[in-house]
């Protein structure tokens, strides 16, 4: 019994880094020229609680996949919820009419390019600093 309640101990402390818990949390935005992106505005769209740009344009949410290693961490830190739940959450946003459906990515790496390729984009992004983005793209930190 001790051995087992060392191992589980042992793999929760060499597992810690990879959870996450030190990345900081930045929104990679490819908005409208006067589009507000203070962290209340950026959160209202990434929770499916606005669907357009202050200019009328569509924003479309870019969120890691269950796929995705930052899949549980997104969910937690900016839903205060499961993966799981997240994906609930937004189903029944996008179902009511309330707002557009967001894309789903396996790779974290491809938040920016997916990004930059569609304009009135927003995809969240873990990094331990702030992401290299092409000048027509913005990024903000999250608190």
């Amino acid at each position: 019994m001790k051995r087992f309640v060392s191992t589980i101990i042992l793999f929760a402390l060499t597992a810690w880094p990879c959870w996450g818990f030190a990345s900081d949390m930045y929104v990679v935005v490819n908005a409208p020229v006067d589009a507000s992106l203070d962290e209340k505005s950026l959160l209202a769209l990434i929770k499916g609680q606005r669907r357009n740009w202050d200019d009328g344009n569509a924003a479309t949410v870019i969120l890691p996949s269950r796929e995705s290693d930052d899949f549980e961490l997104v969910a937690q830190r900016i839903f205060g919820v499961s993966g799981r739940m997240m994906q609930r959450l937004w189903f029944r946003v996008v179902f009511s009419g309330y707002a557009n459906a967001p894309e789903y990515l396996d790779e974290p790496s491809g938040v920016v390019a997916a990004v930059a390729d569609k304009p009135g984009a927003l995809g969240i992004l873990l990094s331990e600093q702030k992401p290299e983005v092409p000048s027509s793209l913005r990024v903000v930190a999250l608190k």
